[in-house]
């Protein structure tokens, strides 16, 4: 899964919490986190969960998931 990030500022943020919560995400362009994983829907909703929380301590820091 494929994260995306207007605003590139927050990528090494964004990929810290991301590890704080367990997950392993790689920073693959200055704007972009992949993250591993087979992809499924409980993968798809646990992130998505996870951004939710995201986007409440950053409401500034918008964030695209592609599969």
């Amino acid at each position: 899964m494929n994260l995306l990030l207007r605003d590139p500022s927050y990528t090494e943020r964004l990929a810290s919490f991301l590890t704080s919560l367990g997950q392993h995400p790689v920073v693959t362009a200055p704007d972009r986190l992949e993250l591993g994983g087979s992809g499924d829907e409980t993968d798809r909703l646990e992130l998505e969960m996870y951004l939710r929380v995201w986007h409440i301590l950053h409401p500034d820091a918008e964030v695209e998931l592609a599969a």
